[in-house]
C-alpha cells in the first residue's frame, strides 16, 4: 500500500531519479507488453507529479525570498524621521536647544 494512494510513503516512489530508473528497467523487461505499458503509464504520470510538486515548492520558496528582500528594501529606504528615532542633536519633541 505504500506505493499507491495519496500518501505514497515509499521513498522510491517519491524520488524522480528512482522513477526514471524504474522506467529504464521497464524498457528491458520480459513481462507481457500490456503490463509494461500500464506500468510505464503509471510511472510517467508519477514522474510528472513529482516534477510538478518540485516546481511548486521552488516557486513558493522563491516568492518567500522575494517578499523578504522587498521587506528589507522597504525597511532600508524608510526615512529616519518616520522610524520613531529622535532627530540628531534634538530632543525629538520639536524643541530646539538654540
Amino acid at each position: 500500500m505504500a506505493h499507491f494512494g495519496h500518501a505514497r510513503v515509499c521513498p522510491h516512489i517519491q524520488s524522480e531519479t528512482q522513477v526514471r530508473a524504474m522506467l529504464e528497467a521497464l524498457r528491458h523487461s520480459n513481462e507481457p507488453e500490456h503490463l509494461v505499458n500500464e506500468a510505464k503509464r503509471y510511472l510517467r504520470g508519477l514522474k510528472g507529479s513529482i516534477v510538478h510538486q518540485k516546481k511548486q515548492k521552488e516557486a513558493k520558496e522563491h516568492a518567500a525570498r522575494e517578499a523578504e528582500a522587498a521587506a528589507a528594501y522597504q525597511a532600508a529606504r524608510a526615512p529616519v524621521w518616520r522610524s520613531g528615532a529622535p532627530a540628531v542633536g534634538g530632543a525629538g519633541n520639536g524643541t530646539s536647544m538654540y
